[in-house]
């Protein structure tokens, strides 16, 4: 099955709006986010968000000057409607676009630095090839040796950057798939965005790789937008959701500064800091 087709049997195809759809694009689209509560603030910048998306391209006629032939008037082409949670993560996947472009070697770790909700700073230092001893809390909560997997042990190895991972959207949806359902069992929405709980931080990516992780969840069909969530550290921003099977209430997968488009964390754990270092214990 190729990629284009996964893609549709995950969000289907959106048709090109009609003239009147998109006289009232700004009202509709307003209405199809999920939030408890409403945001001045927010609401312009989704409407903006969503007129790159949705807005008319003048495409100039080509003519051979005639005296009996009038000048014809310009034609449009419209483009596809961006549903909210597209428009919003195309933006965040831009932002990501202007990050450093750096590739890690297989002998340095990447550390992160998280905030939980009652206050506690967990650090964890995590080898990128996974061959190499990294660092971090135990079950105890003891800050104890990660062991890599070496070369010949019989083990699993578990890298910390996949060379592999695409940087198109649709493909990144099909690596999505395949990924969950190596890890899981399933290829569903559940098993998917269940895997996208540890890979958005405990996998460093390149700027193409995350812009592409980003438009790929926007393609998806059940992920929505939620307003005024709030991370571990009571910063409040915009949340990517969804409802998982057999459930009512949507969980949030990511929350989003709205102004700048950075990722705060999640309800459970903020982000304080994501790096590459060359050794354990190593600060960024």
């Amino acid at each position: 099955m190729d990629e284009i087709t996964l893609v549709r049997e995950m969000g289907g195809e959106t048709p090109l709006p009609s003239p009147d759809r998109l006289a009232t694009a700004r009202t509709r689209l307003m209405s199809e986010i999920a939030p408890r509560r409403r945001n001045r603030r927010w609401a312009a910048l989704l409407a903006a968000a969503t007129a790159a998306g949705i807005a008319a391209i003048t495409v100039p006629q080509i003519v051979t000057p005639s005296a009996q032939a009038p000048t014809p008037a310009p034609t449009t082409v419209q483009a596809p409607k961006l549903t909210p949670v597209a428009a919003f993560l195309s933006q965040a996947a831009s932002t990501a676009e202007n990050e450093p472009d750096v590739v890690p070697r297989d002998d340095q770790f990447l550390y992160l630095r998280f905030v939980e909700r009652d206050g506690t700073a967990n650090e964890v230092w995590l080898s990128i090839d996974g061959r190499h001893d990294g660092w971090g809390r135990d079950q105890d909560g003891e800050y104890a040796p990660i062991p890599g997997c070496r070369a010949g042990a019989g083990c699993d190895v578990t890298a910390h950057y996949r060379d592999d991972m695409p940087t198109e959207p649709e493909a990144t949806v099909a690596w999505l798939r395949r990924t969950a359902l190596a890890e899981f069992g399933s290829d569903s929405l559940d098993a998917v965005t269940k895997y996208l709980g540890t890979a958005s931080t405990r996998l460093w990516m390149r700027p193409a790789q995350r812009a592409a992780l980003y438009r790929a969840i926007g393609l998806i069909d059940g992920v929505r937008l939620v307003e005024g969530v709030k991370d571990s550290r009571g910063r409040e921003g915009v949340g990517v959701a969804w409802v998982p099977s057999g459930q009512t209430e949507e969980r949030t997968l990511w929350i989003f500064n709205p102004e700048t488009f950075e990722m705060l964390g999640t309800p459970d754990s903020s982000i304080d800091e994501i790096a590459l270092v060359d050794r354990v214990r190593q600060k960024a």
